[in-house]
């Protein structure tokens, strides 16, 4: 099974120091509508090591696909380590599978090739994530799985 054999491409994103001010930028920009959550993992660990954290994030439809804009809240994530290192800007790009078991059966296949995963968060109920590495594109690859996504706490656009 390849990555992509079951899963679909959900979102682009990027991270930002703060995601209500981008997405009301943006919202006023390209005509769109955000919705925003707080996301706090049941657990996450970055570079394979536990680590709390929690983060902020906006999503915009667009089309089939989505934007989706990350603040770090707390915790020493890969998006601080983003903001530290490049600053603002392109952080990932996310495949969605319609199971937990398809999300991990990629997820398994990536570290079997000997992919680095930088970090992962388990959601409880609501799903899980995980980031891996890409050195052709010195980008991230998510791969997600969510059973639904809650009432978002505001929307901005």
């Amino acid at each position: 099974m390849g990555v992509g054999d079951t899963g679909s491409l959900h979102h682009t994103a990027w991270v930002v120091n703060d995601v209500e001010k981008a997405a009301k930028s943006l919202a006023d920009s390209l005509s769109i509508q955000w919705s925003v959550w707080t996301i706090e993992p049941v657990a996450c660990t970055v570079h394979g090591k536990d680590v709390p954290c929690t983060f902020k994030v906006a999503i915009a439809q667009i089309g089939d696909s989505n934007f989706e804009l990350v603040e770090p809240l707390t915790g020493r994530s890969v998006y601080v380590e983003h903001l530290e290192t490049k600053g603002e800007g392109f952080h990932h790009s996310c495949i969605f599978y319609p199971s937990r078991e398809s999300a991990r059966q990629a997820r398994d296949l990536l570290l079997t090739q000997g992919r680095t995963m930088i970090q992962t968060a388990d959601l409880g109920e609501l799903g899980e994530f995980c980031y891996f590495h890409m050195p052709e594109t010195d980008s991230v690859l998510e791969l997600l799985y969510l059973s639904e996504l809650p009432a978002p706490e505001k929307t901005i656009g």
